[in-house]
């Protein structure tokens, strides 16, 4: 049995937040996704500096998980 991990027709749930938040065009990937790698890191970049923040973020979407292959085709498709 194989475990079905759709989110709203995308890969996952944090490939999706990525479309429900910022509609973004293939252009605009690179910056979102630096931005929320900055801001991630902005909360401490090391085990040791992990804030009640950092963990509240990470809880609320995996950075690691967005599929941005998947963004990057799918929306290029649509143009």
């Amino acid at each position: 049995m194989s475990e079905n991990t759709k989110y709203n027709g995308w890969t996952n749930r944090a490939t999706w937040l990525i479309v429900a938040w910022y509609e973004p065009k293939p252009d605009d990937l690179d910056w979102i996704k630096e931005e929320l790698e900055d801001a991630q890191m902005s909360l401490g970049d090391r085990p040791s500096e992990f804030t009640t923040a950092h963990k509240f973020f990470n809880d609320l979407i995996d950075l690691k998980e967005i599929n941005w292959d998947e963004l990057r085709e799918t929306l290029t498709d649509d143009e």
